[in-house]
C-alpha cells in the first residue's frame, strides 16, 4: 500500500517518470520472486501428484486422485499409494522411503480386529507396493485422502509452515516510526521558522508533509529481503543444499542450538554384524529365522539389521510353496508358520517356528535386551548381563534373542501371551560407524561455541558412545546417565565412571513422593559431569509436572496454604527440569513424539534457536519444530524438512550456518543503508525547498534506480566465510552497536550536507521565485551541489556499512557489487570536476554560479567526512563488538 501512496504522490508533484519506474521496478521484483516461488510450488506439485489407476472391488477403474474415504480397491505389485489405507484383506511388503527416507522392505498384515495400534495394518500415501501375496486378493479401505494423510500433513506443512518469528521486522517498524517522528518535528520546526516567510503554498506545504513519509518508510524495503533470502536459497542449491522455505535461511543465521539424530546422521545407516554370544547353534537358529525378509527381484531383501543377522546364522533360506519361508543347515530344518512384526513400542519382534528335526513348535524373539530381559523366566546366565555392558559401552549396537517352546494348541495365541516366560539366551551385536566427517565437523561447531546435543532413540551406553567418538563429549566415563524404571517407580542413576553401567537405585519410591526426584536431581546436577537421559525419564517428568490437588473442596485458608505450597514445587521442579536439560548433552531412547518435546522444551523454556538435523526417518515431527530442520535423504523425504542434503555429510550444517550468517548480515545492511541513503535524499530535499527547489526528476531516478537499487541487488551477491566462528549477526535494531554505527553516519554526513548547503548560498545568488510559492525550481548550483554529494554518499555508506569477516568475504571478492561501485564512483567524479558532462543530469556549471574550485571543496569536504565515517566505524566494532552464541 505504501508503494501506491508514494506514487500518487509523487505523480501529483510531477514525478511521472520516477513514479513509471518505481511502479516497473516494482512489478519485475515481484515478478521474479512470483517465478521462484513458481518453479518451487511445481516442484513440490510434481512430488506430490502420482497419477495412476486403481481398481475398485466392483471391478470399476478410476484415476487414483478420485478415491475418497470409504472406497475399497484392489492392491496390485508396483502401485504406489494415492491414500492412507487399512489392509483388510492380504499380504503385501510396501517400501516407505518417501516418508522415512529408508529404502527397506516392509511388511504390512491384513487387520484382523480393531485396535489402538493400527501401524502395522496401515498402508500410507505415497508408499510404493513391492510384493503381493499371491495366495490371495490383497484389498485396501480408504482411511484418509490429501491434505488428510500422513504425506499429505508433510505438504501441509511445507505450504503452510509456522509463523515465523519477525522480532527484527518488528524493531525494524518501530525504528522507523521514531525515526519518523523525530525527521517530522524537525521538518515541522523548520516550517514555523523558515518555510511560513517563504510564501509556499498549502497544497505544497501538505504534499512535502507526506513526500517525507515516503522519504523515510522506503517502499521497496521488503522486496529487497525476499531477494536476499531467495538468493541465499539458491547459493546453497549450488552446493547440493535443497531448500523449500527462503525464510529458513535467515533463519539459520541465528541458530545456536543443534541437535542431531544419531543412527544415519552422525553414524552411517549400514550396519555391520560383529559377532553372537555365547557361541551357541540355539542363537543363530533364532537370527536364521527371526526376520521377515523376502525376495524381491531374485535378491533377498530386507531391514538391513536383518540381513546382516541372517548373513552371519549362514543358513539356506527357502520361499517356494510357503507362506513366509523355510530355512536349513545340515540336518536342520526350521519353517516359519507365523510372524508378529517389529513393534516401536513392545520393542521387539517375534516369529512362530515348527522345527521338523525335532517335531517341535518354538517362539524365536529378538529385540532390545532389557525388553526381553524384563519379559524372561528371570533363569538366564547373569554373565549376560555383563557381556550387555561390555558390549554397549564400546559402542555397539546390541539386540536380545529369547525362546521358548510351544505346544501346538498355543500358536493361535495371542503375542502378548506368549510373548512372557521367555528364556533370554544371548545377544547379537553390529557395529554402527560414524560417518567419515562427523568427528571433523563436530569438533568445528563446538569450537564456534555452539550447543551440540544428541537425540536418538538408540540405546544409552551406545549413544553415549557416539558422542565421546564424535568428540561431542571429552570423556565417557565421566557421564551419568539418568533413567527411571516404572515398574518398580525408581530413579536409576548409572554412573560410568564406576565398573560397566553400575545402576544406583535411589532411596524411597518415587510414586507419591515427586518432591523427591526433584530433591535428588537437584543434588545430582550439581556434579561436574556430562549427563544422559532416557526417555522413560523424561516422559515421567512431564507426566508428572501437574499436581494433583482437588479444586473440589471449600475454599478456605487450608487450601491457600496447599495452594503456596503447590505453587513452590511447581517453581522447583520447573527450575530443575531446565537445570537438567540445560546441562544434559545426550538424550536417548527418545521416541518420536518426545524428540518433538526436547526441541520445543529448548525454544519455549530455555529461548534456544534450535536447529533439528535428522534422517527423516523418526525425527519429522522435531524438524518441524525447530526454527530450521536439515535432512541428509536423497529420496522424495527431502520435502519433510526445510533443507535437505543431497550428499550423506553432516558437512551441510556448517555450510547452512555459514550461508544463514551471511543472510542475516545482508539483511541488516540493506536496511540500514537503504534507510541511510533515504533520509539522507530526505536531507538534501529539505536542504533544496529553503531556496524553493528540489530535485529533478531524472536525478531522482539516477539517485534511487539508476545508483542505489543495484547497489541493494548486488549487495545480496555477497559470498559467505568458509570459517565458522563464535560471533553470530545482531540483529536487535535497538542495539547500542546498530544505533551507534547508524547514527554515526547518519549525523556526520548530514553535517557534511549542511556544511556544503551553507557555503553554496552564501557564495551564489538566491534564485527568484514565484510568490506564492506554489512549484519547484529543479535546476541551479544548490540543486547541482546536493546531486554530486547524493552520488557520492550512495557509494561510500555501502562501502562503509559492508561487514565483511566473520560473515562474508571481503568487498573486493564481490566482483559484480565491487565493479558497480568504481563505475558510479568514476562518473560521480568525471561529472564533478568535466563540466562537459554534467547536463544529462542537468547540473550545472557550479565553479562558474559559485567560484572557482568549489568542486574541489565539495570533494575534499565528502572525503574527509567519509574518512571519518569509516574510522568511526571501525572505533565502534572495536568497542561493542557483535554478539556471541553463548553454551548453555
Amino acid at each position: 500500500m505504501l508503494q501506491y501512496f508514494s506514487v500518487l504522490l509523487w505523480i501529483i508533484e510531477g514525478f511521472i517518470m520516477f513514479s513509471i519506474v518505481l511502479i516497473s521496478f516494482s512489478f519485475l521484483a515481484c515478478l521474479i520472486n512470483y517465478f521462484l516461488m513458481r518453479k518451487s510450488r511445481l516442484q513440490l506439485q510434481q512430488l506430490a501428484n502420482i497419477k495412476q489407476n486403481v481398481k475398485l472391488i466392483d471391478n470399476k477403474i478410476i484415476d487414483g486422485s478420485e478415491l475418497v474415504v470409504g472406497d475399497q480397491f484392489f492392491i496390485e505389485e508396483h502401485l504406489q499409494l494415492n491414500c492412507d489405507c487399512l489392509l483388510i484383506k492380504g499380504d503385501v511388503m510396501v517400501n516407505e522411503a518417501t516418508l522415512t527416507g529408508e529404502t527397506v522392505p516392509i511388511p504390512k498384515q491384513a487387520i484382523k480386529e480393531l485396535s489402538n495400534d493400527i501401524y502395522e495394518h496401515t498402508l500410507f500415501e505415497g508408499t510404493k507396493v513391492i510384493k503381493i501375496s499371491p495366495y490371495q486378493q490383497n484389498i485396501g479401505l480408504v482411511i484418509r485422502t490429501g491434505y488428510g494423510s500422513m504425506r499429505g500433513q508433510y505438504f501441509r506443512n511445507v505450504l503452510f509452515p509456522p509463523l515465523p518469528s519477525r522480532v527484527f521486522y518488528i524493531q525494524a517498524c518501530k525504528f522507523l516510526i521514531i525515526l519518523g517522528l523525530i525527521i517530522l518535528s524537525i521538518f515541522t520546526l523548520l516550517l514555523i521558522v523558515k518555510y511560513q516567510y517563504m510564501h509556499y503554498s498549502i497544497k505544497l506545504i501538505i504534499v512535502r508533509y507526506l513526500d517525507a513519509i515516503t522519504w523515510i518508510i522506503p517502499p521497496a524495503l521488503p522486496i529487497f529481503f525476499s531477494l536476499n533470502q531467495t538468493i541465499s536459497l539458491l547459493k546453497l542449491k549450488q552446493i547440493d543444499i535443497v531448500g523449500s522455505n527462503p525464510i529458513k535461511t535467515e533463519d539459520s543465521g541465528k541458530i545456536d542450538t543443534i541437535c542431531f539424530d544419531k543412527t544415519g546422521t552422525l553414524s552411517t545407516l549400514g550396519l555391520q554384524a560383529n559377532d553372537y554370544i555365547p557361541h551357541q547353534d540355539s542363537l543363530l537358529e533364532i537370527m536364521a529365522c527371526c526376520h521377515h525378509l523376502t525376495i524381491i527381484n531374485s535378491e533377498l531383501s530386507g531391514d538391513p539389521l536383518e540381513l546382516e543377522m541372517f548373513k552371519l546364522a549362514d543358513y539356506d533360506i527357502n520361499f517356494d510353496n510357503q507362506k513366509y519361508f523355510k530355512v536349513s543347515k545340515n540336518q536342520k530344518c526350521f519353517q516359519v508358520i507365523k510372524i508378529f512384526e517389529f513393534n516401536s513400542h513392545l520393542q521387539r519382534m517375534s516369529v512362530i517356528v515348527f522345527n521338523e528335526l525335532e517335531n517341535q513348535y518354538y517362539l524365536f524373539v529378538k529385540g532390545s535386551p532389557e525388553k526381553l530381559i524384563e519379559l524372561s523366566n528371570k533363569q538366564y546366565d547373569q554373565s549376560l548381563l555383563i557381556q550387555l555392558q561390555q558390549q554397549t559401552y564400546q559402542g555397539l549396537r546390541v539386540i536380545g534373542l529369547a525362546q521358548k517352546q510351544l505346544m501346538f494348541d498355543q500358536i493361535d495365541l495371542d503375542r502378548n501371551i506368549l510373548e512372557n516366560q521367555l528364556n533370554f539366551i544371548g545377544l547379537f551385536t553390529l557395529k554402527n560407524n560414524l560417518k567419515n566427517d562427523t568427528s571433523q565437523v563436530i569438533q568445528e561447531l563446538l569450537k564456534s561455541n555452539l550447543d551440540l546435543r544428541i537425540i536418538s532413540g538408540d540405546n544409552p551406553l551406545t549413544t553415549v558412545h557416539c558422542a565421546y567418538e564424535s568428540n561431542l563429549i571429552k570423556n565417557k566415563q565421566n557421564t551419568i546417565i539418568l533413567d527411571y524404571d516404572d515398574q518398580q517407580e525408581l530413579l536409576l542413576l548409572q554412573d560410568l565412571n564406576q565398573q560397566f553401567q553400575t545402576k544406583t537405585q535411589l532411596d524411597s519410591k518415587l510414586g507419591s513422593q515427586f518432591n523427591f526426584i526433584i530433591i535428588q536431581l537437584e543434588l545430582i546436577l550439581n556434579r561436574n559431569c556430562d549427563f544422559a537421559i532416557t526417555g522413560n525419564l523424561w516422559g515421567y517428568l512431564l507426566s508428572n509436572k501437574v499436581n494433583d490437588i482437588s479444586l473440589n473442596q471449600s475454599i478456605d485458608q487450608s487450601y491457600y496454604k496447599q495452594l503456596r505450597q503447590i505453587d513452590e514445587i511447581d517453581i522447583k521442579f520447573i527450575n530443575c527440569l531446565n537445570n537438567l536439560v540445560r546441562k544434559t548433552k545426550i538424550f536417548t531412547r527418545m521416541k518420536p513424539n518426545q524428540k518433538k518435546e526436547i526441541v520445543q522444551y529448548l525454544q519455549n523454556q530455555l529461548n534456544k534457536n534450535v536447529m533439528m538435523v535428522g534422517d527423516g526417518a523418526n525425527d519429522c515431527s522435531a524438524i518441524a519444530e525447530a526454527l530450521v530442520g536439515v535432512s541428509f535423504n536423497s529420496s522424495d523425504a527431502s520435502y519433510t524438512s526445510p533443507f535437505s542434503y543431497k550428499k550423506d555429510s553432516i558437512q551441510c550444517v556448517k555450510l547452512i550456518l555459514l550461508q544463514g550468517r551471511a543472510t542475516k548480515s545482508i539483511i541488516i545492511e540493506i536496511f540500514q543503508y537503504y534507510v541511510l541513503i533515504s533520509v539522507l535524499k530526505f536531507t538534501g530535499t529539505a536542504l533544496l525547498q529553503f531556496q524553493g527547489m528540489n530535485f529533478g526528476d531524472f536525478q531522482y531516478i539516477y539517485m534511487n534506480y539508476l545508483s542505489s537499487i543495484p547497489v541493494l541487488i548486488l549487495l545480496t551477491l555477497s559470498l559467505r566465510e568458509d570459517k565458522l566462528t563464535d560471533a553470530i549477526p545482531n540483529d536487535n535494531i535497538f542495539a547500542i552497536n546498530n544505533q551507534l554505527q547508524f547514527y554515526n553516519i547518519f549525523i556526520l554526513t548530514s553535517f557534511s550536507c549542511l556544511i556544503i548547503f551553507f557555503i553554496v548560498i552564501d557564495n551564489s545568488e538566491p534564485p527568484t521565485l514565484s510568490n506564492p510559492i506554489d512549484s519547484y525550481l529543479k535546476e541551479g548550483p544548490l540543486n547541482s551541489v546536493m546531486m554530486i554529494v547524493n552520488q557520492y554518499y550512495n557509494m561510500i555508506i555501502c562501502i562503509i556499512l559492508y561487514q565483511s569477516n566473520p560473515f562474508k568475504k571481503p568487498l573486493y571478492l564481490n566482483y559484480s557489487l565491487l565493479s558497480w561501485i568504481v563505475l558510479c564512483l568514476i562518473i560521480a567524479i568525471i561529472v564533478t570536476f568535466n563540466k562537459y558532462t554534467r547536463s544529462w543530469l542537468s547540473i550545472v556549471d557550479i565553479e562558474e554560479e559559485i567560484f572557482r574550485h568549489v568542486d574541489v571543496l565539495v570533494f575534499f569536504i565528502i572525503f574527509c567526512t567519509s574518512a571519518l565515517c569509516y574510522f568511526g566505524q571501525s572505533i565502534l566494532k572495536l568497542k561493542f563488538p557483535l554478539i556471541k552464541s553463548i553454551q548453555i
